[in-house]
């Protein structure tokens, strides 16, 4: 049986290898290079001819369930059949609505809240199944489901983060709204790697002179700490339930850079793939995945699932492509302009900002800055400084 379900794995493995190429040309480019990189020029005229035509049911449904029309051109319907097979998500399950208690509401979005009380409530019922009492949180931020686990459920939680920052203003919000907590939920300063096991054993036996199980858990656990995090309760014997959600997986460290062009490099990461059946697949093959499987491929492992599209209107797909192509207009001014577009701010836009292009512009230049490039970069790319001004914020 082993070899058997071993062999599906190839196939599968093989023909999604396969797939990744053929289609690289939608997904292998940062979105934000939409248009400077041509890529909707890329789109085959026969697969346009019929997607612009569907209605906003019949495009959502397409997204979501797949479906085709005998009518489509052979391309497309070989293409949805592939993705059809390639996909082996599982069915998500309605959840059953919990509300944040109000205390905790205070400065978090809809999202985080619905993030951690869902989170909490999933740790609690695996820990409560094996009488555990003590949560270790890697990278808990500034501790919103640390304060949370001890509100709801009572809890000891050791909450580990890697920004002195975030320690300093976690410890302040918990003696703000949270002092009752003060001697259950403990924060330190760590910076997590797969071989902290020791050091993570020593602060919680510190905090809490704590030597029983414990269950491990992490949020956002972005790019490599996922990883750092399963070595880490692979390795620690006190460690009974891991439960994790990553993210960022474009943030993964890379091993090595090849520079193909002035717009783009092979890259290689440290810590992907890390399924030995997929890279002994890779290995047997000629396929370079530093050319296909880079950063804007792991992005999409971080995207929404397909369900959020359902009942989709008109007017959030409208305001979708407003703000992908507003974006991707302000890289294309200044790609052409000799310039590089770095970040002032978290987010690069706002979308109480997006009412129009005006408006979005005069937002982003203060949350943007505009560097020149290096000359000889900007002659390649084929910049014509003399035709347009540069912008100043």
């Amino acid at each position: 049986m082993a070899s058997a379900n071993e062999y599906i794995a190839n196939i599968y493995f093989l023909d999604a290898l396969n797939l990744f190429i053929e289609t690289q040309w939608l997904y292998n480019v940062p979105v934000t290079n939409l248009l400077t990189e041509g890529l909707l020029d890329l789109f085959p005229e026969e697969w346009l001819s019929v997607l612009q035509t569907l209605e906003n049911e019949e495009f959502n449904n397409f997204i979501i369930k797949k479906i085709t029309k005998p009518e489509w051109s052979k391309t497309l319907k070989t293409f949805v059949k592939k993705c059809r097979y390639i996909d082996r998500l599982p069915n998500i399950n309605n959840i059953i609505p919990i509300i944040l208690p109000k205390k905790f509401q205070t400065g978090l979005n809809l999202k985080k809240q619905h993030e951690i009380m869902h989170l909490a409530y999933l740790i609690h019922m695996q820990c409560a199944s094996q009488n555990i009492r003590t949560i270790i949180d890697l990278g808990a931020g500034l501790g919103y489901i640390c304060q949370l686990l001890y509100y709801l459920y009572g809890y000891k939680v050791l909450g580990l983060e890697k920004s002195q920052t975030n320690i300093n203003n976690a410890r302040s919000r918990q003696i703000k709204m949270y002092s009752d907590s003060l001697a259950y939920v403990k924060y330190s300063c760590c910076d997590l790697t797969y071989n902290s096991v020791e050091i993570i054993e020593t602060i919680l036996n510190n905090e809490f002179q704590e030597k029983s199980d414990v269950c491990l858990i992490g949020l956002h656990a972005c790019g490599d700490l996922s990883i750092h995090a399963s070595k880490i309760f692979r390795d620690m014997k006190i460690a009974r339930i891991f439960i994790l959600i990553p993210c960022c997986y474009h943030k993964l460290s890379i091993s090595k850079r090849i520079r193909i062009n002035t717009s783009s490099e092979k890259q290689y990461f440290n810590n992907f793939p890390l399924s030995n059946c997929f890279k002994t697949i890779i290995n047997n093959t000629n396929f370079d995945i530093g050319t296909f499987l880079r950063q804007p491929f792991l992005r999409l492992a971080c995207q929404e699932p397909v369900d959020r599209w359902y009942n989709m209107s008109i007017e959030t797909h409208n305001k979708h492509s407003f703000y992908v192509l507003a974006r991707a207009v302000l890289q294309l001014y200044a790609t052409k302009n000799g310039f590089s577009l770095k970040k002032c701010t978290q987010k690069g836009t706002r979308k109480s900002q997006c009412l129009n292009f005006e408006t979005y512009i005069k937002d982003a230049l203060t949350r943007y800055i505009l560097q020149p490039q290096e000359k000889e970069t900007f002659k390649k790319q084929g910049g014509f400084p003399n035709d347009c001004p540069g912008v100043c914020c």
